[in-house]
C-alpha cells in the first residue's frame, strides 16, 4: 500500500515535458517546437521507424499525424488533462519496446496514434489560445516530416536487426532522459 501511494504521487508530480512560452511568432514556433522537445522528437521517429519495419505503409504515419492534431484541438478547447505527461513518457517506452520486442512489434506499434493524441494534448495546451491555428500549422507540417523520416530510416532498418536494436535503445534512453528531466 505504501509503494503504491508513493507512485501515485510520483506521477502526480510529474513536471509538464512540454515547454511552453510560444507567445513570438506562433507559426515559427510551431515549426520549432517538435524539434525541441525530445519527447516529440523520438516519438514521431520511432513511429516512422516502426510503421515501416512493420509494413503498415504510410497509414500508421497519418494516422499518428491525425490524432496529434485532434488531441491539439482538444488540448486548445478543454484544457490539461490528468496523466497527460505520463502517457507522453509512456509512448517512448512502448516505441522503444516494440524496437526490442519484435514479436510484439505490430501490436505496440498500433498504439502510437493513441498516444500522439497525448502528444498533441500538450501542443494544445501549451500554445497560445490567439495563435493556436497558425501554431498547429506549424506543428503538424514538422510533424509530418519528422513521421517521413523516421520511416524513411526504418526502410533502412528492416534488413539489419542489430541497428533496430540499437535504435530501440537510444529511445529507451531517451525515455529515461524525458523522465529525468
Amino acid at each position: 500500500m505504501k509503494k503504491t501511494f508513493t507512485l501515485v504521487l510520483l506521477l502526480l508530480a510529474l513536471p509538464a515535458f512540454a515547454h511552453p512560452g510560444h507567445d513570438g511568432n506562433p507559426l515559427h514556433d510551431g515549426l520549432l517546437h517538435p524539434l525541441t522537445g525530445l519527447d516529440h522528437l523520438l516519438m514521431l521517429l520511432g513511429t516512422g521507424v516502426l510503421a515501416a519495419l512493420t509494413r503498415r505503409s504510410l497509414s500508421l504515419p497519418l494516422a499518428t499525424l491525425a490524432a496529434m492534431f485532434a488531441g491539439a484541438v482538444c488540448g486548445h478547447y478543454f484544457g490539461d488533462v490528468m496523466g497527460m505527461e505520463m502517457m507522453i513518457a509512456v509512448s517512448l517506452v512502448v516505441a522503444a519496446g516494440a524496437m526490442l520486442l519484435p514479436s510484439r512489434q505490430l501490436l505496440l506499434a498500433l498504439a502510437m496514434p493513441l498516444f500522439a493524441l497525448f502528444h498533441g494534448w500538450a501542443h494544445g495546451v501549451e500554445a497560445t489560445p490567439s495563435a493556436f491555428w497558425l501554431f498547429s500549422a506549424g506543428f503538424v507540417t514538422v510533424s509530418g516530416l519528422l513521421l517521413l523520416a523516421g520511416f524513411a530510416v526504418g526502410c533502412l532498418l528492416r534488413r539489419h536487426q542489430r541497428l533496430q536494436k540499437a535504435f530501440g535503445g537510444g529511445l529507451l534512453a531517451g525515455a529515461a532522459l524525458v523522465l529525468a528531466g
